[in-house]
């Protein structure tokens, strides 16, 4: 049903959140020394997170949040952790971000899904 794969899909997108804030940076580092692909890949991983960086910086808990909750290619769960684990964010208040913005995402997919937004289109059309 919708409503199962809604509140799968947010406790999926929740569980890995706590340990990618804590570990992301300590993984990077063991990465870089691995090969010189792996360390491409942590340049590009750490480029895309600087490049939110103004945002998450600016709004700080609602920037975090908000980068999380948009529902697009290259936001979400794990570009918001890596953007708090890079910008030394607080760890309480960035988990607590990220999972708001998996729980706002979760409904707007959810609202999408259920075809809300093509009703409300209709209304005001």
């Amino acid at each position: 049903s919708v409503s199962q794969a809604l509140i799968l899909s947010i406790i999926g997108n929740l569980i890995p959140v706590p340990a990618l804030i804590i570990f992301t940076k300590r993984v990077f580092a063991w990465l870089r020394t691995k090969s010189e692909g792996l360390n491409a890949f942590v340049c590009k991983m750490e480029a895309k997170a600087e490049s939110k960086k103004e945002t998450v910086e600016k709004y700080e808990f609602f920037g975090l949040m908000l980068l999380v909750a948009i529902p697009l290619p290259g936001t979400g769960a794990w570009t918001g952790t890596l953007a708090a684990s890079l910008l030394d964010m607080d760890f309480k208040s960035s988990v607590v971000a990220v999972m708001c913005g998996v729980l706002l995402a979760g409904i707007i997919m959810g609202a999408a899904g259920a075809g809300l937004f093509g009703a409300i289109g209709a209304l005001f059309g």
